[in-house]
């Protein structure tokens, strides 16, 4: 296993600094005397020839440690004193994770990561070496890590103002790292460093990995993936190689216990039963609402953790009675009427909530009071019926009160769900990790059920459902990897899938059996669209491609080299003449689709574009990205109307309903939007991570979500005001 290279930093600046900018360290591995001091002020090692003015620039003062495949010494760049990180061993795998953290830190810009400049990593062939050094030049920390801090404080235990402090300020730090779609993978008090002003700093990026869907596939699929392991902040899941975002909120979690009782993890014992952390007798400073949100950070199981930065904060905010809910947080499962003006959404109360949208603040007598109740009988009867209302399972519901879903006010909490009576259904555990829906136009008639159906996708499966009722109605087996994407005919008789085992399946709905497969793609396919009229399949794929079938034959009858990366999202107009496609190439591109010849491309988004809908009048065009926001587009001219934001994670799926009138995106939670006006209207929350999928209904009454939670939720969509 990789170890990462640890970024050590000085504690402070020394009267020796002056002293020890001069000397000239020689990087060179093979060098007999590195340390000479007769090399001070030269440019050129006198025992290898190796440069000692490392890009003109850099003169390395002294080691400071290593570990792995490299080590860590202090430079001077010119007056002022970095951190260089060198890597030794041209591994391709230690190469990659190298370069990953620099490019990670060059785009974090925030006073609690290190700073990396544009030109920080570069390559440095010593003399006679055949393999250049790695090398990535960071910004020193002046300060101790928390370990150092606390043996400082003679493990004295922070007051609870103070360690508050810290896990919010890391907070905020981590929200940074994932909204960049990385985690950091090792947070300890090692690797957290405390300013001379207060200001902590998360170091060490040599662990940190990208959020891709192949990443998460991986960990979906089971396959372990190489991570470190920190006796007592590691989580299980990364322990057992299958590390997620959730991670770090497990380690920072454990961080705040140290902090709080002057103890590391591992002195406390383990609930065997559930897990859980036996910690709060040694901190009594903590009040039981914050050692809540700390057993939420910490629950066992990642699904049963905050989901982001923005609920930790959130839930934060609820312990103190003096603050309002943060801007923008989503911890809860309520739908929530916005104050949008006209537009709004119909029938729906805002208990708790003013016209700005912000949660009233109760008296700190009532919330404490209702604080000390939040496990009374009365509550858990009330959470219970929570949970029915809102399709949870007695897992959920344990998870959720244990780690905090409800860790000030349950009662107030549910009082404030109004949203919660338009969950109709929850399909639990038997859809598998859901990663696509697609709902059947056409009603088919049913003794036994409504009639109205809809397919969820999952690895190697594809589920059939009565709408109505949330019956499996039938499963189609046949494919051998992950299902990425349906699309189902207008008559309702062909259901499309497209897979990562490069095949795309069409299945007869009338007869329930496979009619065709197809060998697609060299690559993933990872989206496929039906005509209007029903005649024409379209497919995208990670090779780059988009390629149109004839239906139901499955002859290839065009394709199209469309994009500088994979193909993520496809989206037809109504009148059938025009293709867009989405890409991790951060363009969309409107085709012709019976020419195949480009019209125009929509440039504009910071992050890949995973998701398309077209209006049903064929004029706007929206689409979703990894950078978090939906654009809004004039179909024909390519012109953007608006940028909607107001999500933290990745946009994968969009739905835009019958009339036209609303727009439902899937990320962190499901948001309704005015698709004319832009305004947000409410957000459904529910789902234990992510959504993958939303679609609506052809009548536009109900609003069905998939997650990897392994849950489907069906949804009564409110009517638009007039």
């Amino acid at each position: 296993m990789l170890l990462a290279l640890q970024a050590i930093v000085v504690l402070s600046l020394s009267s020796e600094s002056g002293e020890r900018a001069s000397v000239s360290y020689c990087l060179n591995p093979k060098c007999p005397n590195p340390s000479d001091l007769s090399n001070s002020h030269r440019d050129v090692c006198r025992h290898c020839g190796s440069e000692l003015l490392v890009q003109g620039r850099y003169r390395v003062v002294r080691p400071l440690g290593g570990g792995g495949f490299g080590r860590t010494f202090e430079a001077n760049d010119r007056g002022t004193l970095k951190v260089l990180k060198v890597l030794y061993k041209h591994h391709p795998k230690a190469v990659e994770l190298f370069q990953q953290e620099a490019s990670v830190l060059s785009r974090l810009i925030h006073p609690g990561i290190p700073k990396v400049d544009p030109d920080g990593y570069f390559t440095f062939l010593p003399a006679n070496f055949k393999e250049p050094l790695h090398c990535l030049v960071m910004e020193k920390i002046t300060g101790s890590n928390l370990e150092e801090w606390m043996k400082e404080r003679d493990k004295k235990p922070l007051k609870q103002e103070e360690a508050l402090n810290c896990l919010k300020q890391l907070v905020e730090i981590l929200d940074k790292v994932h909204q960049q779609q990385f985690f950091h993978r090792d947070i300890k008090p090692l690797n957290i460093m405390r300013r001379p002003d207060g200001q902590f700093v998360l170091i060490d990026f040599g662990a940190a990995r990208e959020v891709t869907g192949t990443y998460l596939a991986k960990v979906g699929q089971g396959q372990n993936v190489t991570g470190i392991v920190s006796p007592g902040y590691t989580p299980p899941e990364q322990i057992n190689g299958k590390a997620v975002p959730q991670s770090d909120f497990y380690a920072l979690g454990r961080t705040f216990v140290y902090l709080a009782t002057g103890q590391p993890p591992t002195a406390f014992p383990e609930n065997p039963r559930t897990g859980k952390l036996i910690w709060r007798d040694h901190a009594p400073q903590i009040e039981p609402d914050v050692a809540d949100v700390i057993d939420y950070l910490m629950a066992p199981f990642p699904g049963n953790r905050p989901q982001n930065a923005q609920m930790i904060l959130q839930c934060l905010a609820e312990t103190d009675p003096t603050q309002g809910h943060s801007s923008g947080a989503n911890s809860g499962f309520a739908f929530r009427r916005h104050s949008t003006g006209s537009g709004g959404l119909s029938g729906i109360p805002t208990s708790g909530q003013n016209s700005t949208g912000r949660q009233k603040t109760t008296g700190s007598k009532l919330r404490r009071s209702q604080s000390k109740r939040a496990k009374s009988k009365k509550d858990l009867l009330v959470a219970g019926s929570a949970a029915l209302l809102l399709g949870l399972t007695g897992t959920q519901l344990y998870a959720y009160f244990r780690y905090g879903y409800f860790p000030a006010n349950p009662i107030q909490v549910i009082a404030s769900l109004p949203g919660s009576r338009l969950l109709q259904r929850s399909i639990n555990g038997q859809a598998g990790s859901v990663s696509a829906i697609a709902v059947n136009p056409i009603p088919a008639p049913s003794k036994k059920g409504s009639g109205l159906s809809f397919a969820s996708a999952s690895f190697g499966t594809i589920r059939l459902w009565d709408q109505g009722t949330g019956k499996l109605l039938h499963t189609f087996v046949g494919h051998s990897s992950w299902v990425r994407s349906l699309a189902i005919s207008s008559d309702g008789q062909i259901l499309a899938s497209g897979s990562d085992d490069k095949t795309v399946r069409l299945w007869s709905l009338d007869g329930l059996f496979r009619m065709l497969t197809i060998p697609a793609h060299t690559a993933a396919v990872r989206a496929v669209a039906i005509s209007p009229d029903g005649q024409t399949l379209v497919s995208g794929s990670e090779d780059r491609t988009v390629r149109i079938w004839s239906l139901p034959t499955g002859q290839r009858l065009l394709t199209i080299a469309a994009h500088a990366g994979p193909v993520n999202a496809l989206a037809i107009s109504p009148d059938g003449q025009l293709l867009a496609s989405a890409s991790d190439d951060k363009t969309v591109k409107i085709w012709n689709l019976n020419t195949g010849r480009v019209r125009s491309t929509l440039s504009g988004h910071a992050g890949a574009v995973l998701s398309l809908a077209i209006s049903p009048d064929g004029k706007t065009l929206a689409s979703g990205s990894a950078d978090s926001t939906i654009k809004l587009w004039d179909l024909k001219t390519g012109k953007l109307r608006k940028t909607l934001r107001g999500y933290a994670g990745w946009v994968r799926s969009l739905a835009i309903s019958p009339d036209g009138k609303l727009l439902a995106s899937g990320a962190d939670s499901i948001k309704l939007w005015n698709l004319k006006t832009g305004s947000e209207l409410g957000t459904f929350s529910g789902h234990g991570t992510h959504v993958t999928a939303v679609a609506i209904s052809p009548d536009g009454q109900t609003l069905i979500s998939g997650s990897p939670d392994q849950t489907l939720k069906i949804w009564a969509l409110p009517k638009p005001e007039k």
